[in-house]
């Protein structure tokens, strides 16, 4: 356009107006010198880290992955080398190292990290008719404020406290505790638990109106099978350990603060999910979502899935010589 005698300013009006005529002037002149519109190498402004100091900071950080770009800042200074936060920030992110919030895990000692990297070592090799066979239960509080998952809000400057564009909550929200259990190719029975749980309520109320049922609904009447269940004291206790040999149920021995090897516990979230979409309103309302979800949205894929994760499970255990795992 230029070589057909078209001003600057009719060239930028042309191709764009948000274009100035002096930008075109200068891609111009810049072609006419070089033959091409890339910037030459080697131009530019100059980085004012070394790459040595570049791999110190990636160092420090991890050493310790809680300091700050503020922190390794001031220890560079104290080395001689003055930047700005800003920078540090931008080496670390070149070195792939971004500020994340962590991620919650149970804490676990050195006795308990032990056991559960002996436990995956004794199971990793349980091939998928050995996990058939297993009951997984488990315990969880839903309430009626519970998650439905990450939503987002379209909202403008200044708008972000209009009752539209917020999510109420509340200090003590109506919620129930609710005993579950799950094998690879359907869910059992559901018991909602009131109150404190002992013992004897463990037996009266799940063990043996809904455990043996449950049993009988997915095994068959009489057929074999593992029942898996945490370490809590209600669920240990002489009198229950008692029971489940009376009536000839075989316990996997499980090792505590272990939720990441139990796939109900990834049932329980989407369960959460299922009945937040609900919206219910009071406790009734919260118990019949829960019901409903359970029995009518939980796929036999999805149980299928989890249960045939227990050998990566496992595994990521052993990998991570016993602390917690992504799942």
């Amino acid at each position: 356009m230029k070589a057909e005698g078209y001003s600057y300013r009719e060239i930028a009006e042309k191709i764009d107006p948000s274009m100035t005529p002096s930008g075109i002037r200068k891609l111009c002149v810049h072609y006419q010198s070089t033959g091409s519109i890339t910037n030459q190498p080697g131009k530019g402004r100059k980085k004012c880290t070394s790459s040595k100091t570049d791999r110190r900071i990636v160092r420090m950080a991890l050493k310790n992955r809680r300091m700050t770009s503020g922190d390794i800042n001031e220890s560079l200074k104290g080395a001689g080398v003055n930047v700005t936060a800003r920078t540090v920030r931008n080496r670390l992110i070149a070195g792939g190292l971004r500020a994340r919030i962590p991620r919650k895990k149970p804490y676990l000692n050195s006795r308990q990290r032990a056991a559960r990297f002996q436990w995956a070592k004794e199971h990793v090799f349980w091939k998928k008719e050995d996990w058939d066979k297993v009951l997984f239960s488990d315990e969880v509080r839903i309430s009626i404020f519970g998650s439905d998952g990450v939503r987002y809000v379209r909202r403008r400057v200044g708008e972000a406290n209009l009752p539209e564009c917020t999510v109420p909550t509340m200090k003590h929200p109506v919620s129930i505790m609710v005993w579950g259990c799950m094998s690879r190719n359907r869910v059992g029975r559901l018991q909602i638990l009131d109150g404190i749980v002992n013992a004897d309520k463990y037996i009266n109320t799940v063990l043996q109106p809904k455990l043996l049922s449950s049993a009988r609904d997915i095994f068959g009447d009489g057929a074999p099978f593992t029942f898996q269940q945490d370490g809590a004291p209600c669920h240990t206790a002489k009198k229950c350990m008692q029971w489940f040999r009376t009536h000839n149920v075989s316990v996997l021995k499980w090792p505590g603060n272990s939720p990441d090897l139990n796939p109900i516990e990834n049932l329980w979230a989407r369960l959460k999910r299922l009945v937040g979409k609900k919206h219910p309103s009071n406790k009734q309302e919260l118990i019949s979502a829960i019901i409903s979800s359970w029995f009518h949205v939980i796929d036999s894929k999805d149980l299928a899935a989890l249960v045939d994760s227990m050998p990566a499970r496992c595994q990521a255990v052993i990998d991570a010589k016993g602390f917690p795992t992504r799942y």
